[in-house]
């Protein structure tokens, strides 16, 4: 790394420091990434247990939520791998595999 790019990147990151100590405790933003910065933002708000509860059961959907959805993205991925290997293997292009797919499909 050259010494230009040495100091670029250390300008950043100073930079990047000066506005996180710019930020206010407990403000939640793009740099907040902590799990005690979250806590310091959602102690500022607050809310009742009961709030905390039904925001607490928010998140773990939506976690859930993206992980199924990562889950089938995978499945498909993986799908589509299987279906390309098997053209490759009778000597077929993709679109062809699929088009034989359909019509036998339609036989049934």
């Amino acid at each position: 790394m050259s010494n230009a790019q040495l100091e670029a990147a250390f300008r950043s990151a100073l930079v990047e420091m000066e506005q996180e100590k710019q930020s206010k405790a407990g403000e939640l933003n793009a740099s907040t990434r902590s799990k005690s910065q979250m806590i310091a933002f959602l102690e500022n708000l607050n809310w009742s247990e009961k709030q905390l509860e039904t925001f607490a059961e928010a998140v773990d959907e939506m976690i859930n939520r993206r992980q199924e959805a990562a889950k089938k993205k995978e499945q498909v991925q993986t799908y589509k791998a299987k279906l390309i290997n098997l053209a490759r293997d009778l000597d077929m292009s993709y679109q062809e595999l699929l088009v034989t797919m359909v019509d036998l499909d339609k036989r049934r």
